[in-house]
């Protein structure tokens, strides 16, 4: 077992040690469960700006106590970004520690409000691990890029993009927060000569690295909600689509899904937890040509659009996906559907209108 497993495996030691510890207990009314999600969801957010704070105000402190100590004291101007430099990747290291934990932490909690099960939230199999969907939404990532289902999240990407691709994962190159920050502020350091405008330059920038540790949170915060809320969304969503149950529906529409999910995820270029679990919903497809009526091909693109909604980031390719299905199922359907799915993840509100 590689390094990656094991801190995989850990981390979901973390994340099901915390359900079952966890304060929170389930809410079974969705007005008081959403109140107390937000409310988790918030304070995540405002730590998330504290921390960043915390981690600023440290470099901050370390610039003002070196400020007597350049010329005078043989502290040269590279010395002082050395000092500067190693304070501060050890500063937003320990802050992104802390922050990966909190979200974990906190949507270990929202897991017990939604009362999923225990036994869900121990599957380690990859297609069915909840644990597994949050951990990667902690590190930023929207979906899976690895074949599953049949369907191949990079099959459009073509030949050239997969060499960038295998080329960027070999050298490892990431742009990570730490290196972000370290890299402004040695920017900032050389642009200034004086050691005093050094360190009131660390200060003015720290209302940005809050800013962007809250917003960073908050994206963080609704794509585990997602995740979370999506489990248990989803067959609701299927029973609500297709009331008559997937075992009774046209095979024609069944192929038109299966095909439209795979049309999505291709797009993307990643699958989402989401999308995992209808294609598990969904069942084996078998990939033959079947024909289906236009009434069928509605109820299969209102569906998907459903999903498409609740799937993670929207890029400009896929706003080609949103574009086709308002051609077909027009403006105001598109946005009743997007309206309903996100009052359903971000206020737990039901499925009410009759789709057929």
């Amino acid at each position: 077992m590689g390094l990656k497993d094991k801190l995989q495996f850990w981390a979901i030691g973390q994340f099901l040690s915390t359900v079952v510890s966890s304060p929170e207990q389930p809410i079974t009314d969705r007005k008081e469960a959403d109140l107390r999600l937000d409310t988790l969801g918030r304070l995540a957010v405002l730590r998330a700006g504290l921390s960043g704070l915390i981690s600023g105000l440290l470099v901050v402190a370390t610039a003002l106590f070196l400020k007597d100590w350049e010329g005078a004291n043989g502290l040269t101007g590279l010395g002082f970004i050395t000092i500067i430099t190693i304070v501060s990747c050890l500063t937003t290291a320990l802050e992104l520690i802390f922050l990966y934990r909190d979200s974990l932490s906190t949507a270990a909690r929202m897991a017990r409000i939604l009362d999923i099960p225990q036994e869900e939230l121990e599957q380690v199999e990859l297609e069915n691990s909840i644990p597994h969907w949050l951990i990667h939404a902690a590190l930023g990532a929207p979906g899976f890029h690895g074949k599953m289902f049949g369907i191949d999240p990079l099959a459009k990407i073509g030949k050239l993009g997969l060499k960038i691709r295998k080329i960027l994962k070999k050298l490892r190159i990431v742009a990570s927060a730490t290196v972000f920050k370290m890299i402004l502020r040695r920017m900032w350091v050389r642009l200034l000569g004086r050691v005093a405008l050094r360190a009131y330059v660390e200060l003015i920038s720290l209302p940005v690295f809050v800013v962007l540790n809250m917003f960073g949170m908050r994206t963080m915060m609704n794509d585990m909600r997602s995740r979370l809320v999506g489990h248990e969304l989803t067959p609701k969503l299927i029973a609500h689509a297709f009331p008559e149950g997937l075992e009774n529906i046209d095979p024609g529409l069944l192929h038109a899904l299966h095909m439209g999910m795979e049309e999505q995820i291709t797009t993307a270029r990643f699958i989402h937890p989401n999308q995992i679990r209808v294609l598990e919903l969904l069942g084996e497809h078998q990939n033959i040509e079947i024909k289906v009526s236009a009434d069928e091909q509605r109820r299969a693109d209102r569906f998907l659009l459903a999903v498409f909604s609740m799937s993670g980031k929207n890029s400009s390719r896929c706003k080609k996906l949103i574009r086709n299905l308002e051609f077909k199922l027009g403006h105001d359907e598109v946005e009743r559907v997007r309206q309903e799915i996100d009052d359903a993840i971000h206020d737990l509100t039901p499925l009410t209108r009759t789709w057929i």
